[in-house]
């Protein structure tokens, strides 16, 4: 028995011959660069939502971002949610970049997989630039085209969608973040245990 443990450990140990899996040390620098992007977008972020938070339109201040509905909750909470994206992505690609590199041999390099992780963060910043100009067109369309008599009566329904449309746009731009985020791994890895 002791002598089928000892030749069992020594068949292992020969099988390691010190290849190394270039994919998993991508995927762990990839892992670096996500928590380092995300400390450094972190308070541009904050900065971003703290303007959104206070966002009163120039030409009727009546209309502010508490306005919108559903709208200040979710700013609230989405500086927290990008935080905590991209430290769960550099340690999930941490993760997968060293269970990658356990098993040796070459790898893949898949251009789509790095291109849709970048989009992830691409997206992000996107929907925080357009939503401060989302939501001027949306007041002057509430306000009446800027003569403070409001929304036209005759728009039957149009108030209850104007008011979620901000909230609309920053969930779906925070989604498409973790959506193509989430496939760039998936295809990165992919690639990485067919090799």
């Amino acid at each position: 028995m002791k002598q089928l443990r000892r030749f069992e450990l020594l068949r292992r140990f020969q099988k390691e011959d010190g290849a190394m899996n270039i994919v998993s040390i991508l995927i762990m620098g990839i892992g670096m660069v996500f928590l380092a992007v995300g400390f450094i977008m972190f308070p541009i972020v904050t900065t971003a939502t703290d303007a959104l938070l206070a966002y009163v339109n120039a030409g009727n201040a009546s209309i502010m971002a508490a306005n919108f509905t559903g709208f200040t909750a979710i700013v609230g909470i989405t500086p927290l949610l990008i935080l905590l994206g991209f430290v769960s992505a550099s340690v999930f690609s941490m993760y997968l970049g060293v269970k990658l590199s356990k098993g040796g041999g070459g790898g893949k390099l898949d251009l789509g997989g790095l291109l849709l992780l970048g989009l992830s963060m691409v997206f992000v910043a996107i929907g925080l630039i357009i939503l401060p100009v989302a939501l001027d067109g949306i007041a002057l369309v509430w306000d009446g085209g800027g003569d403070h008599e409001g929304l036209n009566v005759a728009y039957v329904g149009l108030e209850p969608i104007l008011l979620i449309t901000p909230l609309l746009i920053l969930i779906s731009f925070v989604s498409s973040a973790v959506l193509s985020g989430f496939f760039g791994f998936k295809q990165l890895t992919g690639k990485a245990a067919e090799a």
